[in-house]
């Protein structure tokens, strides 16, 4: 069993380090208040997010725009529970579990009315002092089980 750490405070002995996690911070917050022009502040012009079991990709500030705004109508009670971060020179990596009732549509998923609950492992890249994106995995067998029809549209193992 690995011992319990902080996963909010930073560890690291480099100062870049420390900044990236400040810009966590800063993201992380504005995320969990739905302040969504705080959040954009934290990244790059040209930003990309990709949601990588999905296939989906959202490039720049508005289609990042979209994808929040697409996942707080879809989970309107979304929460993420940080179980571990890791702070480096050039990205920030981040194990969450994300809960919440999927009472919206979610990405081409009809509401179900029904929580769910998966882990996320989330790289966020870092340059010039701002985010470029997110890469996020999950394990898409999880949220097969959980919602109905998304077998057909998630990269699932075979």
């Amino acid at each position: 069993m690995m011992p319990k750490t902080n996963p909010f405070k930073s560890s690291s002995s480099s100062e870049t380090a420390r900044a990236n996690h400040k810009l966590w911070l800063e993201h992380a917050l504005a995320e969990n208040r739905r302040e969504l022009e705080r959040l954009v502040a934290t990244l790059h012009d040209d930003c990309v997010y990709e949601v990588v079991p999905s296939g989906l990709v959202f490039t720049g500030k508005d289609e990042v725009r979209n994808f929040y705004r697409g996942l707080w109508e879809g989970i309107p009670d979304v929460k993420l529970d940080l179980l571990n971060r890791i702070d480096a020179d050039d990205c920030i990596v981040e194990q969450s579990e994300v809960y919440g009732t999927m009472s919206g549509a979610l990405f081409g998923f009809p509401p179900s009315g029904k929580p769910v609950r998966f882990k996320v492992v989330i790289f966020f890249p870092v340059r010039d002092g701002k985010f470029v994106g997110e890469r996020v995995y999950f394990d898409a067998a999880e949220i097969a089980r959980q919602v109905p029809g998304a077998a057909g549209q998630l990269r699932l193992a075979r």
